[in-house]
């Protein structure tokens, strides 16, 4: 198995990201971190790939954020349809505004919830009162960790005492 990814730790041990290894080679080759775990096979042979590296002199004030968008949305209400409680395949789920846009209703984490196609059609432009449900659980903008944010990655098991 080749290696893909290089964890990357601030310089007081947070990790604070996740980049191609071509990248943390070049980091740890060019002085600016240090290699604490490395990748042992890789496309050539007797080199050491790094797992894991942390910088010398940066230290994060980074939060991780992620944006309001339907894919996010989804994924904070876990499948699961705000209003009917149904769980649903991510194409079979929408983003619903309770403020409804033309009343002013941003875009936001506290404005916006996963909704099945049925309710959102039952809903329209309709306000919670006058639809008559309120949705299962209060919208919020998701704390996440480093393995949220970067949830479509693998992470190999010698990343685990770092997270």
């Amino acid at each position: 198995m080749t290696p893909t990814y290089t964890l990357k730790l601030d310089a007081s041990y947070r990790p604070i990201g996740v980049i191609p290894v071509h990248k943390g080679f070049n980091m740890v080759y060019s002085g600016r971190a240090k290699l604490l775990e490395g990748y042992h096979t890789g496309p050539t042979f007797n080199t050491v790939y790094p797992s894991v590296i942390v910088l010398k002199t940066y230290v994060s004030k980074y939060r991780l954020t992620i944006s309001c968008n339907r894919r996010n949305v989804i994924w904070r209400d876990q499948n699961t349809c705000q209003y009917c409680g149904g769980v649903f395949s991510f194409k079979d789920l929408t983003m619903d505004h309770i403020v409804p846009k033309y009343l002013g209703g941003e875009r936001t984490w506290t404005n916006i919830v996963a909704s099945c196609k049925r309710c959102n059609g039952r809903k329209g432009h309709k306000t919670i009162q006058e639809f008559g449900k309120k949705p299962l659980t209060t919208p919020k903008k998701p704390a996440i960790t480093i393995r949220e944010y970067y949830r479509d990655i693998p992470f190999p098991e010698n990343w685990e005492r770092y997270i």
